[in-house]
């Protein structure tokens, strides 16, 4: 029989790699942490070689510095609701209650999402009634007084036990349960404070609480958790938003950077092999042939060895080729990495409906980019939901900075000019549209203007290319 603490099958599938996500984010530290997890310990190691060897390895952390540049490229500007009215646009101020406004708010949703494949956001609101069921607030307008009104809470996939799902009379599968962990700080004697882990469980017309039992009562193991609080809920759904950027399935997805993490742990042990042969290669080893087991030699800079007749003594130095093929392999790797994390900036066309799908009626999209319109419809259905709550309407938009064509470029800037040199010399591009193209992506100073910056050029020409040297024999 399951539990209410127990975990779905379809959220443990999910797990393994966002414990990958989590080490790899935690940079060097995480990952040294993780120990044989991600750092196989080689036949015959001793322990205390092997936790030299882990102590002293430090991680090239492409995929973490990859999830932080791009989840802070939609946040350049500040996030916007259009059409919102006035009394609920003082919620984007203060969206989740703990002081975060909505392009805070929306940042850690992107880089939950973008780190996990999934992030959820919890529409929540305070009771309003005591624990005996009595009201609280007499009216309404005592209640917004009193600061009473919905928020937002960010809920991490990693907090998620599990769920059911039904369709509704519109054939959309939603939420009929949702159980998932949290924690509660409760005061602690005259002065403290405790952090209490607690499981809620929602419903679309009631919710829960359950704790772990103090006094367990016969028959029942501490580690048991026994039901806390309950109540109804008014909205008649669950509240929970799923924003995903990689999904898979209704409440499942996969880190969109998974296949960079695993390079990226490929690219941790390989330079650890690297560490470990460059510490063998600087240490030469000295043989001595000619000598019997008894004999005593002194070695060092004021000594010097009696050899037989015969006898041979030579260090012996590691050749390098396994070194300089070790350093290529771990270029190849973050070249490897690179490219990936460039990929999310990379636009291709996209059909803007189901219907639309010859290139005229598609729109050059980037997967960074789509995933931004994913958050935007999130939010528009958070915040409906807020609306919900309290029986407004909400026919607003969310808009978030997408523009990252000059980005996409800058990433590859090196290629981007060495074809516009092409279409110059190929005289299929002038040099003024070239320079323009720059000055449009960045490359360039856009403040520049052709016409001096040409004056400037005929002014002082570039110096001719030096003739090589004759060599007379």
């Amino acid at each position: 029989m399951s539990k209410v603490n127990d975990k779905s099958a379809a959220v443990e599938a999910m797990e393994e790699d966002w414990a990958k996500m989590d080490a790899l984010i935690g940079g060097t530290k995480a990952m040294r942490a993780a120990g044989e997890k991600y750092l196989p310990r080689f036949p015959a190691e001793s322990k205390d070689a092997y936790d030299f060897r882990v102590k002293t390895s430090t991680l090239y952390n492409a995929t973490g510095r990859t999830v932080e540049n791009m989840a802070a490229k939609p946040f350049a500007e500040a996030t916007t609701v259009r059409d919102i009215d006035g009394d609920s646009e003082k919620w984007l101020e203060n969206i989740d209650l703990c002081g975060n406004n909505v392009t805070v708010f929306a940042h850690k949703l992107f880089l939950a999402g973008l780190g996990y494949g999934l992030a959820h956001v919890l529409v929540d609101m305070p009771s309003t009634v005591d624990d005996d069921g009595k009201q609280l607030y007499p009216t309404k307008a005592a209640e917004q007084s009193a600061g009473v009104r919905p928020y937002l809470v960010l809920i991490s996939p990693k907090q998620i036990l599990g769920w059911r799902s039904a369709r509704g009379p519109d054939g959309q599968e939603a939420l009929s349960m949702l159980r998932f962990m949290e924690s509660v700080d409760e005061d602690d004697g005259e002065f403290g404070t405790k952090t209490i882990p607690q499981i809620r469980v929602l419903t679309p017309s009631t919710w829960a609480t359950y704790r772990k039992a103090e006094k367990p009562a016969a028959g029942q193991a501490t580690e048991d958790w026994v039901p806390h609080k309950q109540g109804p809920v008014s909205l008649g759904k669950v509240p929970l938003v799923t924003f995903y950027t990689k999904r898979t399935g209704f409440m499942t997805a996969t880190p969109p950077l998974i296949d960079m993490a695993d390079l990226n742990i490929k690219h941790w042990q390989s330079s650890s092999d690297q560490d470990s042969i460059l510490h063998t290669a600087r240490v030469p080893l000295l043989a001595i042939s000619g000598l019997q087991d008894d004999d005593n030699i002194e070695i060092g800079p004021k000594a010097f060895l009696r050899l037989p007749v015969g006898g041979e003594a030579k260090y012996v130095e590691h050749t390098g080729a396994a070194i300089e093929a070790g350093r290529m392999s771990l270029q190849d790797l973050e070249n490897q990495m690179r490219a990936m994390g460039a990929e999310l900036l990379a636009e291709t066309q996209v059909a803007t409906t189901a219907t639309q799908n010859n290139i005229e009626d598609s729109e050059a999209k980037s997967q960074l980019k789509l995933m931004v319109e994913g958050e935007e419809d999130a939010l528009d259905n958070a915040i409906t939901l807020m609306h919900e709550w309290v029986g407004r309407e909400f026919s607003g938009k969310t808009d978030i900075f997408k523009d990252f064509s000059s980005d996409a470029v800058l990433v590859t800037a090196g290629p981007f000019v060495a074809a516009l040199i092409d279409l110059v010399e190929t005289g299929m591009l002038s040099k003024e549209d070239a320079f323009n193209e720059m000055r449009r992506y960045g490359i360039v100073n856009p403040d520049l203007v052709w016409k001096d910056v040409k004056a400037r050029i005929a002014a002082d020409p570039p110096a001719p290319p030096k003739a090589p040297d004759v060599v007379v024999p």
